[in-house]
């Protein structure tokens, strides 16, 4: 049996650090006797911290251990347990289980991070590995993914589902690295071994404070003492920190860069755009290859680049994997297509400025008539980008309609407003239906032949939380159920409600 003192050393040691412990708990509600659990002071009820350590208490654990002082004499204080759980977490995992662990290869960047994971695990099935991946579209071994809760889940959550992913045979786990992710210490304890960069852009600014301070977070999946390569898109205006971030490694992990503009590592050139993906050169240091590309837009090929240049660090050969992308299939909900005749219907998760804005220039590279955008701004998030969300819709989409995304326990009134704060519209088509679902309606209703119609920001989500209730709702089942509806197919159409 393992006691905390054979994981955590401590100068005061108490009775309770040399008896055998059941594991960790960060859920009073579901502490089991004999944990340990870990009272995290909370956020939003700092005040009832104490009364979930004495519950987990009630309930049987072990000891507790905290931020700050909360008067319990089976405690140990300690600040920066955050960071330091994740580690904790792997150690009595290991200890109470060995098993041999997934090499971890992770992402990060403002978008991109769910598709080059994705893509990477994908890369690495076709080469008849088992991979697990782990974010926002969902966690577990491809193709059985269960729902995730975070991009990046608390620290104990990810080191059990990783233990768990290597019981089941995984030999790699592709993970999403978010900004919140890094800064709270949730991949501590993770040995990444291959890290990649995709871009940044303005999200998240209501938790970082500044662009700046969401950089640095980015920059911290560099500096992991394990890693052996750095994966980097110097296109990118943040690159040079996250290039000083990996060459200041003391662990001195290889950095290779790509670019679809400019010399690097791995240099894309002579791009063709179709309906069906993109055909484009790939140059290296050692060959030049010809990629066929299943997925739509620009950004894609930076992303699959990436995914690429993970997969080959890993140990594959380029070449072959380049031979299997024509298969590839992407993350649902990213860049997601239903075709309908000659209208094409693009489902996308953008929800930033700046992703909306790729988005939308990327297919502009692919319409034959107009281009429309349906798209809204969450709720009790940042205010700030709600009319540069505006802007970059009227900027590259015209028809735009203004409808809503997940209010949350925000008034829709309120986002509105911001969404139209100083704009112009006199010389744009622009629509404001505030039901999304009769938004999607109108769109496949009016759009003609030769349109691309984007429906952005929730992608593979199947809710849309309004007053914080949480309902069932799906971009992608609306669309169609739109088209088999306009079709006179009401028997196919899903029933949205």
């Amino acid at each position: 049996m393992i006691n905390f003192q054979d994981i955590y050393k401590v100068d005061n040691t108490k009775t309770w650090m040399s008896e055998s412990f059941n594991g960790f708990s960060l859920d009073s509600r579901y502490v089991q006797q004999g944990q340990i659990f870990i009272a995290l002071t909370s956020y939003s009820q700092p005040e009832k911290t104490a009364q979930f350590a004495q519950i987990a208490l009630d309930k049987g654990a072990l000891a507790i251990i905290s931020e700050t002082d909360l008067g319990f004499e089976s405690a140990l204080i300690c600040p920066d347990v955050r960071q330091l759980m994740g580690q904790w977490q792997k150690q009595y995992l290991q200890a109470t289980s060995p098993v041999k662990a997934a090499r971890i290869l992770a992402v990060t960047g403002t978008n991109g991070k769910t598709t080059i994971s994705r893509l990477v695990a994908e890369l690495l099935a076709l080469q008849n590995k088992k991979c697990a991946v782990m974010g926002t579209t969902g966690n577990g071994i491809l193709p059985n993914l269960e729902a995730s809760s975070h991009t990046t889940l608390d620290a104990l959550h990810l080191q059990s589902l990783l233990h768990e992913f290597s019981m089941q045979g995984a030999e790699f786990a592709s993970i999403e690295a978010s900004s919140h992710g890094l800064a709270q210490g949730r991949l501590n304890g993770c040995d990444i071994e291959i890290a990649a960069y995709s871009n940044l852009s303005r999200d998240h600014l209501d938790y970082h404070g500044t662009l700046e301070a969401y950089a640095e977070a980015k920059a911290l999946l560099f500096k992991f003492a394990t890693l052996k390569v750095a994966v980097i898109n110097i296109d990118d205006a943040h690159a040079d920190l996250m290039m000083n971030a990996a060459s200041s490694n003391l662990s001195h992990p290889k950095v290779l860069t790509y670019s679809t503009s400019k010399a690097a590592d791995y240099q894309v050139f002579g791009i063709k755009y179709s309906l069906d993906g993109a055909t484009f050169h790939l140059k290296t240091a050692k060959a030049e290859f010809t990629v066929n590309s299943p997925l739509l837009g620009h950004f894609n090929i930076e992303n699959l680049v990436a995914s690429l240049i993970v997969a080959e660090q890993a140990g594959f050969d380029l070449k072959q994997l380049i031979a299997v992308v024509p298969n590839l299939k992407g993350a649902p909900g990213r860049m997601q297509v239903i075709r309908d005749q000659d209208r094409l219907f693009v489902v996308d998760y953008a929800h930033t400025p700046d992703a909306l804005t790729q988005v939308l220039k990327t297919l502009k590279r692919h319409v034959e008539n107009q281009l429309w955008a349906v798209f809204g701004c969450g709720g009790d998030r940042d205010r700030g980008k709600r009319p540069l969300m505006t802007k970059a819709a009227l900027e590259q989409a015209n028809p735009v309609i203004i409808t809503s995304d997940n209010p949350r326990t925000e008034n829709p009134e309120q986002i509105f407003a911001d969404m139209k704060h100083e704009i112009d519209f006199s010389q744009h088509e622009v629509h404001e239906i505030r039901d999304r679902r009769e938004a999607i309606k109108y769109a496949v209703k009016h759009a003609q032949s030769g349109d691309i119609v984007v429906i952005a920001g929730k992608g593979h989500e199947n809710y849309q939380e309004i007053d914080g209730v949480r309902h069932w709702f799906d971009d992608i089942v609306e669309v169609q159920s739109a088209i088999d509806t306009q079709h006179n197919k009401p028997n196919s159409a899903y029933p949205a409600h």
